[in-house]
């Protein structure tokens, strides 16, 4: 058997300092993904609730992760598809992109290549986790507009950057019914719900159970290339057993 049960995103309502659910133009990364899709509800075009192109965009990182108060561990996947997310509003509505981050982590082959592609094109990058959205002006500029609070961390000081749109980049988490799996299956989990592989290094595929093996999110946040990666060595652990033309219990 292998488990490919993949995990859920978290969800923004858990972090209501940022708005999800109270303000119409905040939007979740995965809300985002199906609206850049050109298969998408506008045809791939970003476009606010009114139908008006947005001229102003937040972006903000680490939504449910690296927070004592949610999730302390990092997801990975977040700050790449928050710059792919970033690119592709920038490249179709020419809007001014804020993305507000912890720590920038481009851990990968070209990863670092494109970070500085976005450089050049003009998207700005505010170090420093973002406190609160809110629609509390304070300004004629602010009027009609998204307030994203945050502290710069390069500058050392509070900045508010007003914005038609707000990005919530959400981790990943593991499934909510992944104890019930791994007791049926007589498998171990990590506290935060990831299933447990035999050994990180010598074993990344197996568990302590004979003939169950794992792929994918369901034993810890990753990206698609390593859940590809992972696949594959899963199937051959299988196809190991299969070929030996007996599997003993």
């Amino acid at each position: 058997i292998v488990l490919a049960t993949g995990f859920q995103p978290f969800d923004a309502k858990r972090v209501p300092q940022f708005g999800y659910g109270r303000y119409a133009n905040v939007y979740t990364s995965v809300e985002v993904e199906r609206l850049v899709n050109a298969s998408g509800p506008t045809g791939g075009e970003v476009v606010l609730k009114d139908g008006r192109k947005p001229t102003s965009v937040g972006i903000i990182h680490c939504v449910g992760s690296r927070d004592n108060k949610t999730n302390k561990y990092c997801s990975r996947v977040c700050c790449m598809y928050s710059l792919k997310l970033a690119h592709l509003v920038k490249e179709r509505t020419g809007a001014q992109v804020y993305n507000f981050y912890i720590d920038m982590r481009t851990p990968g082959k070209g990863y670092e290549e494109f970070y500085d592609k976005l450089l050049e094109e003009g998207v700005q990058f505010i170090r420093g986790r973002a406190a609160e959205v809110t629609d509390w002006t304070m300004t004629k500029e602010e009027e009609g507009k998204l307030v994203i609070r945050a502290e710069d961390t390069l500058i050392g000081v509070v900045r508010r950057i007003p914005v038609d749109m707000v990005i919530l980049s959400v981790g990943l988490e593991a499934r909510a019914d992944a104890d019930e799996v791994r007791r049926r299956f007589n498998i171990s989990c990590s506290h935060e719900g990831w299933f447990l592989e035999r050994h990180p290094k010598l074993a990344p595929v197996n568990t302590f159970t004979d003939g169950i093996f794992l792929a994918g999110a369901c034993q810890g946040a990753k990206d698609i290339p390593d859940t590809v990666a992972q696949a594959g060595a899963a199937a051959a652990e299988a196809l190991a057993l299969i070929d030996r033309g007996h599997v003993e219990l």
